[in-house]
C-alpha cells in the first residue's frame, strides 16, 4: 500500500494588472507592493515615460520578464512646437509563463505586444497608449495593428488593454456620442469614431462600460472619464475585473483582470526539485523506511570513496520514497526590505479608501482617498530613506547588505555581446 502521495494542484487562472502610470520610474516600489497584495502574472502599464537612458535593470521586477516600447518620436503642434516626449508602454510577464515579444510592431506608436502560451492555446496580449495628439498616419498604424491581431484567420485569441483616450464614446451603445458626419471638421471626434468602428469591425467586446478609469479635480470640480479599456475577441478570456487605487499620484485607476485561461507550456529556468513531505499516517513511516535499508557495506575492503558511494546509493533509496513536486522560486513574493506591518496597514487603508470612493464617488471620499494615498507615500518614503541610511552607516560592519541592495536596484540582465570582427567591433 502506498503511504505517500503527491500533492496535486489545479493550475490557477492567470491574472493581469493594468494601469496608466503617468510616469512609472518613481512608482516602481509601489508597483512591487501592489504585486505583493495582488499576486498577478502579467502587468501592463501605459505612459511609462521611459527613454533609452533608462536601463532595464532600473525598472525590472524580480521574477518577471519585461518587454518595453519607449516613445521614439516627438509630437508637435501646428506651429511645430514640441508638446510631448513621453508616452510608452511596458509589459511584465512572470517567468513561469512561456512568452515572447511580437517584434514586428516596433513602428506602432507606444505599443507593446507579447504572445503567451495558455492551457487553451496562444493568447496575444497588447498594451496600447493612444495619445490624442497623434497624427492621422500614426492612428492608422494602430488601427491596422488591431485589425491584424484580431483577424479571424489567426490561430490565437487576443486581449488588448490600454488608454485609448476616447472620452466621447458611449461604450454602452458602442458609438461616438456626437453624431458625426463624414465632412466633420472636428478631427478629434472623427478619430474616436474611427476607433469605435475598428473595434466593431474586428468583433472586439469590452469589459468597461460606465466605470470611470480617470478622476481629477479641476477648479474644484471633479472630472471623471472612461479612457482605459479592456478589449477581447473572445469573451471567455476575461472572467472578471476589479478597480483598484492608482499608482502614486497618477489619476488613472489600476485594474486587476482575472483571465479565463491558465499558463500552458512552461519555460521555467528557476524551477528546482524540492521534496514535499506529505505524511498521511504517522511519524513511524520514515523510521520504518530507514530501518528496512541494509546499512552494511558490501565488503570490508572498500576504500573511503567506495564506501561514500554506497552510502549515497542507500540514501537515494530513502529519497526516492518521498514524492517530488516542482518548486518555483519565482513565486516567492517580492518583499521590499523596508516593508513593515505598519506600512502594510497603511497600504490596506489606502486601498479601502479608493474602493469606498469607487462605491460612492463623492468629493469627501475623493479627498479622503487622496489623503490616505499621501500618508502611505510619505511613510513608504520615510522607511525607504531610513533603510538606505542604515545600510550606508553600517557599510564597514556589513558591506554585504549594502552591495546586495545596490545590485538589486542596478542589476544588468544582458551580457556583453560577442565580438564579430577582428578589429574589436561587433
Amino acid at each position: 500500500d502506498s503511504v505517500w502521495r503527491d500533492k496535486q494542484e489545479e493550475p490557477k487562472p492567470l491574472s493581469l494588472l493594468y494601469t496608466n502610470a503617468n510616469g512609472l520610474r518613481n512608482k516602481i516600489d509601489e508597483l512591487k507592493q501592489c504585486i505583493l497584495s495582488s499576486a498577478v502574472d502579467i502587468i501592463c502599464v501605459t505612459e511609462t515615460h521611459f527613454d533609452k537612458d533608462i536601463l532595464d535593470a532600473e525598472i525590472e521586477l524580480e521574477g518577471y520578464v519585461l518587454f518595453r516600447q519607449d516613445r521614439n518620436f516627438n509630437i508637435r503642434d501646428e506651429n511645430s512646437n514640441e508638446i510631448s516626449e513621453r508616452g510608452g508602454s511596458i509589459i511584465y510577464v512572470k517567468n513561469t509563463v512561456h512568452c515572447y515579444k511580437i517584434e514586428e510592431i516596433d513602428t506602432i506608436p507606444d505599443t507593446t505586444a507579447v504572445m503567451i502560451s495558455s492551457n487553451k492555446g496562444e493568447v496575444c496580449i497588447a498594451c496600447i497608449y493612444r495619445s490624442q495628439s497623434l497624427s492621422d498616419n500614426q492612428n492608422e498604424k494602430i488601427i491596422k495593428f488591431i485589425h491584424d491581431i484580431c483577424h479571424e484567420a489567426n490561430s490565437y485569441e487576443t486581449l488588448i488593454v490600454g488608454d485609448f483616450n476616447l472620452p466621447d464614446v458611449s461604450w454602452k451603445h458602442s458609438i461616438c456620442i456626437n453624431n458625426l458626419k463624414e465632412d466633420t471638421l472636428n478631427r478629434v471626434l472623427l478619430q474616436q469614431a474611427q476607433f469605435v468602428q475598428c473595434f466593431n469591425e474586428v468583433g472586439l467586446s469590452w469589459s468597461l462600460t460606465s466605470e470611470p478609469t480617470r478622476r481629477k479635480v479641476v477648479g474644484g470640480i471633479m472630472q471623471e472619464s472612461l479612457l482605459d479599456q479592456l478589449l477581447t475577441n473572445n469573451d471567455g478570456l476575461v472572467s472578471g475585473f476589479q478597480m483598484m487605487s492608482p499608482l502614486g499620484k497618477s489619476d488613472h485607476s489600476c485594474i486587476k483582470v482575472d483571465l479565463g485561461v491558465s499558463s500552458g507550456n512552461l519555460s521555467v529556468p528557476n524551477v528546482s526539485k524540492k521534496r514535499k513531505w506529505c505524511k498521511i499516517t504517522n511519524d513511524e513511516i520514515l523510521e520504518f523506511s530507514i530501518e528496512n535499508i541494509n546499512w552494511n557495506f558490501s565488503s570490508d575492503e572498500l576504500n573511503a570513496e567506495d564506501m561514500l558511494q554506497e552510502i549515497n546509493e542507500k540514501l537515494k533509496e530513502i529519497s526516492d520514497i518521498v514524492p517530488t513536486m516542482p518548486y518555483d522560486s519565482s513565486n516567492v513574493p517580492i518583499k521590499l526590505p523596508w516593508y513593515t506591518s505598519a506600512l502594510k496597514r497603511k497600504h490596506k487603508k489606502k486601498e479601502e479608501a479608493w474602493r469606498e470612493f469607487d462605491d460612492q464617488p463623492t468629493a469627501t471620499n475623493f479627498n479622503y482617498a487622496l489623503n490616505r494615498q499621501k500618508i502611505y507615500e510619505e511613510e513608504n518614503f520615510r522607511l525607504k530613506l531610513n533603510y538606505e541610511k542604515k545600510i550606508t552607516y553600517k557599510i564597514k560592519d556589513n558591506c554585504k547588505a549594502f552591495y546586495s541592495y545596490l545590485r538589486n536596484n542596478r542589476r544588468l540582465k544582458s551580457g556583453v555581446p560577442n565580438l564579430e570582427k577582428g578589429n574589436g567591433t561587433n
